[in-house]
């Protein structure tokens, strides 16, 4: 168990340096300008030179990598091309919305995938088993994009309940920093229990064949004593070490959550970087979602082998 925890760590640093080279080599072979997207359409050649030479531009990609890198991990993240704004002090501003966000979005998904997967278990290949089974397919292959709009056509246009967009800090008023990023959570907490509700599923069917079941129904105890004394309780440490998984994954999933609802995160930032060639937000701010989906990936692979060495073998 400890080399498997030795070798999860000792890889960390390489996938780390795996993907920050795909990252900045996809972003800078991308066609365009980011001195043109900075200095205008109308700049001059000379204006250009300048600027690609300010910026270490005018380097081969190899050198521009290696000099990002090193800056990186000095903690200097660089400036904005369009604005000059120091962006690691703008990350610092936006994280913790991000990571509010994803938050609750994965505690809306664990509401609903914790009951559906265990009643899904419970009835299997029963008629409740399949209509669960058909909403988690439905929840999992609909874009959040598209139900964001959805849910802002009903509770914010038709309804009026919360706002369409917009963002209240939790020190400004608890209440409207709840109400502000409720439909974005619930927009990707729906779509993210899709693959939950399967997970706690399978998971669920395996406790329900082991032998101490059938000793628990041999003694009479009813379904409701069996899913919430037996079965939630022994499905609930191998569900959330593989489901806490899926939060990383929320990180990355809010680029376009962020810019339908307006909320200042890093998945904006990270769309601002794109649509203005701004590779010093643009780099930074998806490296520094990069780091966060391979951190709870590591974290999430320790602390299970740690809870329950089986999982090292097991795979749901």
């Amino acid at each position: 168990m400890l080399n498997q925890i030795i070798f999860r760590l000792l890889g960390f640093v390489p996938t780390l340096l795996i993907a920050s080279l795909i990252l900045f080599f996809a972003v800078n072979v991308v066609p365009g300008s980011a001195s043109r997207a900075a200095l205008g359409i109308h700049a001059t050649p000379q204006a250009i030179a300048r600027f690609e030479h300010k910026n270490g531009l005018d380097k081969p990609l190899l050198v521009q990598y290696g000099n990002w890198l090193v800056n990186l991990v000095k903690g200097d993240f660089g400036k904005s091309f369009q604005n000059s704004v120091n962006v690691a002090i703008e990350i610092k501003k936006r994280l913790p919305i991000t990571l509010q966000l994803a938050i609750y979005a994965f505690v809306i998904a664990l509401c609903i995938a914790i009951p559906l997967g265990l009643l899904s278990a419970y009835f299997h290949q029963k008629l409740g088993d399949g209509l669960i089974t058909s909403f988690a397919t439905l929840c999992g292959s609909m874009p959040n994009f598209l139900l964001a709009t959805i849910l802002i056509y009903f509770f914010s246009i038709k309804f009026r309940i919360f706002p369409s967009g917009g963002y209240v800090s939790f020190s400004e008023s608890p209440i409207e920093n709840f109400r502000s990023l409720f439909l974005a959570s619930l927009s990707l907490g729906i779509v993210s229990s899709g693959l939950l509700i399967r997970i706690m599923r399978t998971v669920s069917i395996e406790v329900l064949s082991e032998n101490f079941i059938e000793l628990v129904r041999s003694k009479g105890a009813g379904g409701s004593r069996i899913i919430i004394h037996h079965l939630f309780r022994n499905s609930m440490i191998p569900f959330l070490t593989v489901a806490s998984v899926e939060f990383g994954f929320l990180i990355g999933s809010v680029v376009i959550i962020e810019e339908i609802f307006r909320i200042p995160g890093i998945g904006s930032l990270v769309l601002v970087g794109i649509i203005n060639r701004d590779y010093p937000v643009l780099l930074s701010a998806a490296m520094i979602i990069t780091v966060i989906v391979l951190l709870t990936n590591l974290v999430v692979d320790t602390l299970s082998t740690l809870i329950d060495p089986r999982q090292i073998h097991k795979s749901y």
